[in-house]
């Protein structure tokens, strides 16, 4: 009989790329899974047993409350293993851990700076002081997961039993998207979280900048579009000329955004400079190499390792809408430079395999349930 698993999210939805697609789907051959996330409904989803949690929409209410909902949906489920996506529940974690169950802490971002970066959080300092005040008590009783190298040294000052698990590309998942293409087109696209920090205005100025040189290009996102965002890009001075080029198509699975992603010629990862992001490959950028879609992206040192070094894109300022046009139409200008960063793409992804990444995880929960 197998073992049950259990992944609890209170911030991301039940498909949420690294969660769901890379973490259950390859856990459930060897495990029984439960995940615990943002689902508007109980349901089975590809061998994966999801149960709803409700999101609040206040974020304090859901620091502050959420982990002891999930606590209560947590131990219902009976699992051999919990392991947790959110620093919020790090109480529910040591709950779980004080009646002898066996926990994992999975640290996605470098969550002590990004508390400094989040304008909405009140208190920075005070909410820093408490949650490594809890994260100090976690990582003595529970061995945690990181997302990317540069937050090994936090965690190494601890002390931490941690294993770096990178949010490589699932490359047997992407490469019916990279077939049947259109890379020839004036589309580009993006598919993600649309946060201020994603650089949604910067790519409308640039959209902007591109139609009064006469160039149209089109614009296809995916992501759920929150009222914050879409009133800042509604207050634009320019929202009106470009608009219409810009085609929100909401959140959806991960199969059907890149469906439309066959249809685009260059792929953005314009992501603001943050403490938390430029040490942090973004997911994006491999996902566009595995589908072989040429990308522009921002001009971090790490990101530039990768974009450059492979020729796969072109890194500019990513707060300077004037290098963003001029990276799109370089592309959309010369298809033979396209071609060579869509084949480049295609073949330096081979070394950024999920598949590796996942042969750890395996090896952390053997570990753990002997």
């Amino acid at each position: 009989m197998k073992k049950r698993v259990c992944h609890l999210s209170s911030v991301h939805v039940a498909t949420d790329t690294r969660i769901f697609y890379r973490y259950c789907k390859h856990l459930s051959d060897s495990y029984a899974v439960t995940l615990i996330a943002v689902h508007p409904k109980e349901e089975t989803i590809q061998g994966i047993h999801i149960v709803p949690l409700r999101r609040f929409k206040n974020k304090l209410l859901r620091v502050f409350l959420t982990w002891f909902l999930m606590f209560f949906k947590a131990v219902r489920v009976r699992a051999d293993l919990y392991h947790l996506h959110d620093p919020e529940l790090i109480p529910c974690g040591l709950l779980l851990r004080l009646m002898g169950k066996k926990v994992v802490l999975d640290i996605h971002e470098n969550v002590a700076e990004d508390i400094f970066d989040k304008p909405w959080i009140p208190a920075k300092k005070v909410l820093y002081t408490c949650f490594h005040f809890f994260e100090k008590k976690a990582v003595k009783i529970m061995p945690i997961i990181l997302a990317e190298h540069s937050y090994e040294t936090r965690y190494q000052k601890m002390g931490a039993d941690y294993t770096t698990i990178l949010n490589y590309v699932d490359l047997p998942f992407f490469k019916p998207f990279s077939e049947n293409v259109n890379r020839t087109s004036n589309r580009i696209f993006y598919m993600g979280i649309l946060l201020e920090s994603r650089g949604l205005q910067q790519i409308a100025e640039a959209l902007y900048i591109l139609k009064k040189q006469g160039h149209i290009v089109e614009f296809d996102v995916v992501g759920e579009l929150y009222s914050s965002l879409e009133r800042q890009l509604q207050a634009l001075p320019f929202w009106n000329d470009v608009s219409a080029q810009i085609h929100f198509h909401g959140r959806l699975t991960l199969e059907k955004g890149y469906e439309i992603s066959r249809g685009a010629a260059v792929g953005m990862c314009i992501i603001q400079p943050m403490k938390n992001s430029v040490g942090s490959y973004p997911t994006k950028m491999f996902e566009y190499m595995a589908i072989g879609l040429p990308q522009v992206t921002s001009d971090f040192p790490l990101y530039r390792e990768v974009v450059e070094e492979d020729n796969v894109g072109i890194c500019v300022n990513p707060g300077n809408a004037a290098d963003i046009a001029a990276a799109v139409l370089s592309i959309l200008n010369d298809p033979a430079k396209a071609e060579n960063m869509r084949q480049n793409g295609l073949k330096a992804v081979e070394k950024y395999p999920w598949s590796g990444e996942m042969e750890k995880v395996h090896s952390l929960y053997s570990r753990l349930l002997v």
